[in-house]
């Protein structure tokens, strides 16, 4: 079979027609490739670590604290529960109130956190542990204060509330 010349006048090979057609045919695949990549990569990823996949569900810990007719249920874990209880019990009967303390300083809420000098938040108990802890709120929100006594009594300043010295309690007790 002989060459037949092209629109250039040279003459082309049937080989070289066969290979200009199989072109197309290795771009198809190629484009067939990339589509399906991904689809490979998860399932390999898949068969690979299929327990690594599996999103656990988020826990949702929450906090009963609790006296006699009293209660408060918090959003977090409470490290200190039993203490707290007890402190609470002690300092306010549950009760969550703003009034002068046995030392006459003004103090507020279920744990009777005392006011500054000026009879404000300002420079007391509640702003100085709130700058060395970083939790924020008031005295006077129940699940506030229980975080941040139970931060307090986590950190050594137990002995900060009188009730801690009259009920001998120490953390955990």
């Amino acid at each position: 079979m002989a060459a037949k010349p092209n629109a250039g006048g040279r003459a082309s090979s049937p080989n070289r027609l066969r290979s200009e057609q199989s072109a197309p045919i290795f771009d198809k695949a190629f484009y067939l490739l990339f589509l399906f990549l991904p689809l490979v990569t998860l399932i390999q990823t898949v068969l690979a670590r299929p327990g690594e996949l599996a999103v656990a569900p988020e826990r949702f810990s929450e906090t009963l604290i609790s006296g006699p007719q009293w209660s408060y249920t918090v959003p977090f874990a409470v490290k200190n529960k039993t203490t707290i209880e007890k402190l609470i019990q002690c300092e306010s009967r549950g009760m969550n109130v703003s009034r002068p303390d046995d030392d006459g300083i003004m103090s507020d809420g279920i744990l009777q956190f005392h006011r500054g000098p000026t009879d404000t938040m300002a420079d007391g108990t509640w702003e100085d542990f709130s700058r060395a802890s970083g939790i924020t709120g008031s005295p006077k929100n129940p699940t506030d204060a229980i975080r941040m006594t139970d931060w307090a009594i986590s950190h050594g300043l137990g002995p900060h509330w009188g009730c801690w010295r009259l009920q001998n309690l120490s953390p955990g007790s």
